[in-house]
């Protein structure tokens, strides 16, 4: 399972501004497989795309030499935060989630960034954990691997919900936005729910990472 890399909060002296710490996640060995592994840009069209003004970072948080910020995207929005994908240095898939402020018109304050490689993220997909700030959400992100569908997970999710009556509708959110499917929630939310299998029609169940 890679590690979540949190970005730290740096306040610049002078300028007051967030910067944006990014480090390459420790990702364990995959099992051999004889099937070519893709690269990102072709696992996640979205990346070769030309960039626009919505694939910015929010203000005052700067790239680093974890990721190609030139292939940085806005993969999604949800009610968690803000999600973006790029191409690792070392050609990995990069998750970079920038959680939501606690407050209405407060500021984003902190990001976290893991780069898998991409025979674990045909296999397993993406794993975040972003732990927040004093004024942010602590969240979890889950790029899916290709081929679940946000019905398989939103399926898969129902099943859970039915186990945990004590959730909410809004505390679990599934996005299907640029071709990915993400499965978002708070930390807290994680915790109870322990154990997240999603069932894959005609196909080995998936187990999603622990994070919490």
């Amino acid at each position: 399972m890679p590690k979540a890399h949190l970005g730290k909060i740096a306040v610049l002296a002078f300028t007051g501004l967030l910067c944006l710490s990014a480090c390459s996640a420790g990702i364990p060995e995959a099992g051999e497989s004889d099937a070519p592994v893709p690269s990102a840009g072709e696992y996640l069209p979205l990346l070769a795309q030309p960039q626009s003004d919505e694939d910015k970072l929010p203000e005052g948080f700067e790239d680093t030499e974890s990721y190609d910020a030139e292939t940085r995207h806005l993969l999604a929005t949800s009610d968690f935060g803000r999600h973006y994908v790029a191409v690792g240095s070392e050609g990995q898939l990069c998750m970079v989630a920038i959680p939501k402020p606690t407050e209405e018109d407060g500021d984003y304050e902190i990001a976290g960034t893991t780069c898998p490689t991409m025979d674990y993220v045909v296999q397993n997909g993406v794993p975040l954990k972003v732990d927040g700030g004093e004024n942010s959400l602590k969240i979890v992100t889950y790029l899916m691997p290709a081929g679940v569908s946000d019905v398989t997970v939103k399926n898969s999710i129902s099943g859970l919900r039915a186990e945990h009556p004590e959730l909410e509708a809004e505390d679990i959110q599934v996005v299907a936005e640029n071709d990915s499917v993400l499965l978002v929630m708070e930390d807290s939310t994680a915790r109870a729910l322990g154990t997240i299998t999603i069932n894959r029609p005609g196909g080995d169940p998936l187990v999603l990472a622990s994070l919490t």
